[in-house]
Order: C-alpha cells, then structure tokens, then sequence
C-alpha cells in the first residue's frame, strides 16, 4: 500500500448481513459491524480510527448499502484500503469503495434521504433459506387495503407511536416521501421465493420506526386495524403502538443520499 502522511476525510461505502450482529452502533456486551470495521481499520493504519455510521440499524437488520465515516491517519490508495480491509472483516461484511473526501460531509446530519425496503413472503409454509433475509406473515392479506395503508404515512408527521424507546431525539416529527408496497418474482429456484416489499423513503427515521409502520401496514392487510386507526396514530402521538413490531430480518437499509 502506498502512504503518505496527510490525515483526510474519507467514506467507505459497505454492505452487511446483520443476522449475526447487534446492529451497527458499537455495543459493550455484544458485536456490533462498527465494532468490527474499528478492529479491520485499526489493523490497516495501527493506530485508533474513531468511525462514525450513517445511522444506527437493529439487531438483525442488514443493509445493501451503509456509509462510515472516518479521518485517516494518512492516504491510503482507495483500491488497495478496500482490498486491505475485506481481509480483515468476515464474510457478511465487505467493502464496497473508498473515497477520499473533498469537503467536509456530516454522516447523519448531511443526508437528505434514506430509502429502506422490508422483504416479505406470504406463505404457509415459508422455505427453509429464508428465515434470516426474507420475513414470513402466513395470514390471508388484503394487498390493496395495504397499498391504501402504505400511502397514509406520506407527508410529515409525528411519528412518536411508530417509534420504540432507547436513543434520544429532539423531535419525533419525520417526513416521509414516498411509501409503496410492491411485488418481486425470483428466479433463485426455491432458495428464496416470490416475495414483496415495501420500500420507505424519508429524511429519516427514529428506533424500530419501519419495523412498527410494517407492522400497522400487516395488520391493515389483516383487518386488524383500520386505515382510520393509521390516521389517528399520526395525529395523536399520545396513543402508544398500534401493531407490533415487524421482524428484523426482512428489514435492508437500501440506499442513502447525501
């Protein structure tokens, strides 16, 4: 690797299976993917690199692309930073690319917006691969009562009943742009199957807030709530959840944009 000593800005852009990881943020009693990208970089420039995440995921949750944020101690030529440190992360966690900073990019504060999909079967009987990336609800669904349900949580909103204790924020109000639920055929043999999902683009998110949105989104599907009920819970944050929680392992941070 080639190196000069120039301390800069850089991103790296990666990917992750959470299944086996608390979730991005590092953890003092569990593994965390900031844990372990602390330990690959510490390896690459030996000395302590402080990282910062382009927000926080849920145990479990994974994600198709995830920005980190750190200053290097010296230039290190991006192909051969990524080469460096896929070597030293595990399999379920690669990156993707490198780039060295021109101007100065906060990592939450900065992006305009992220884009989330939840992946889910309807199946009786879901297949045997599936468990970990693809979530299963084997009730009879109403697909257009939830298409119906996806387009009441577009606007700005507060959004204090579809959140979940744990991390401090000064507003619970969130915009969401667009929220659709949509159908996706395979061809991967039965490994995994036919599946839909539901993609939520917003300026951002708080604690298990896509995960409670799918939730209320199932249970519409489900006749257990109604689209009104939806309604209220936007208006009245004073009501407490409405559905319970999705399942992590359908949940992807998808895309960000900054």
């Amino acid at each position: 690797m080639q190196t000069q000593i120039n301390p800069t800005k850089t991103r790296l852009e990666i990917q992750f299976d959470g299944a086996n990881y608390h979730g991005w943020q590092f953890q003092t009693n569990a593994v965390s993917i900031q844990e372990l990208i602390n330990k690959a970089l510490v390896k690459i420039y030996k000395t302590k690199v402080t990282t910062m995440g382009s927000g926080r995921t849920d145990a479990g949750v994974h994600a198709l692309k995830y920005y980190v944020f750190f200053k290097a101690p010296f230039f290190i030529e991006a192909n051969a930073l990524v080469r460096g440190l896929n070597t030293h992360l595990p399999a379920d966690i690669r990156v993707l690319a490198a780039r060295e900073l021109t101007e100065d990019v906060h990592a939450t504060i900065d992006a305009k917006k992220r884009e989330y999909r939840y992946f889910f079967t309807n199946q009786a009987i879901p297949t045997a691969f599936q468990a970990k990336y693809i979530a299963n609800i084997s009730y009879t669904l109403d697909f257009n009562a939830m298409k119906q349900a996806c387009q009441m949580f577009v606007g700005e909103y507060d959004f204090a009943n579809f959140q979940t204790l744990g991390s401090d924020v000064r507003t619970t109000t969130r915009e969401i742009f667009e929220c659709e639920l949509l159908e996706h055929t395979t061809n991967h043999h039965p490994l995994l199957p036919d599946h839909y999902y539901i993609r939520i683009v917003g300026q951002g998110f708080l604690k298990q807030m896509v995960r409670l949105m799918v939730g209320a989104i199932w249970d519409v599907g489900r006749a257990k709530i109604t689209l009104g009920e939806i309604e209220q819970a936007l208006q009245d944050p004073t009501l407490g959840h409405i559905a319970p929680v999705a399942p992590a392992c359908g949940l992807y941070k998808y895309d960000i944009t900054y």
